[in-house]
């Protein structure tokens, strides 16, 4: 009966498993989501694991060995909780399918503020005063709410010069 596992894999070689393990015709998952994070200044969209290094896959180890998926080019081991490989519960492996790479799991991995988010500004001459963060304003640049003299007023600063506000 086929059932759900948890393997190791080597540094950054997640997809390279999943190709070896689909060429042997083993069902295999990895969980990621796109996010929108700052690099070199600009917004960019990258894809990250959920599970960094970990893969699940589906397998019935009576007919494929252990030690055949530890083999697989890009896994290192199955994860063993005493004397066994650790099973995962369909159930978890499904509910993490129905939500990989959905909108609010891309919202609670960005490390970007949403708006609405308080930030602090970082240098130039508002160091130190906290904003509000409205929107995004082209890739390198972001529209504040900044409160001065009473009076909120909308300004543009770069992506670099702020950063978010840890909820309490």
């Amino acid at each position: 009966m086929q059932k759900w596992y948890l393997a190791h894999c080597r540094p950054r070689e997640e997809e390279r498993a999943l190709q070896n393990l689909s060429n042997q015709n083993i069902e295999a998952f990895y969980p990621y989501a796109e996010v929108k994070k700052l690099y070199r200044r600009k917004l960019v969209t990258r894809t990250e694991a959920l599970f960094p290094g970990y893969i699940f896959i589906k397998a019935d180890l009576n007919v494929t060995s252990a030690s055949t998926i530890g083999s697989t080019r890009g896994v290192r081991h199955l994860v063993r909780f005493g004397a066994g490989p650790c099973e995962v519960p369909t159930e978890v492996v499904i509910e993490l399918m129905h939500h990989c790479d959905s909108d609010e799991l891309r919202d609670k991995l960005t490390d970007l503020p949403q708006k609405g988010d308080s930030v602090r500004i970082e240098t130039g001459p508002f160091a130190g005063l906290e904003a509000i963060y409205q929107e995004a304003d082209g890739e390198t640049r972001a529209i504040l709410l900044l409160t001065l003299l009473q009076n909120a007023t909308p300004t543009s600063f770069a992506n670099d010069e702020f950063s978010r506000v840890p909820k309490t």
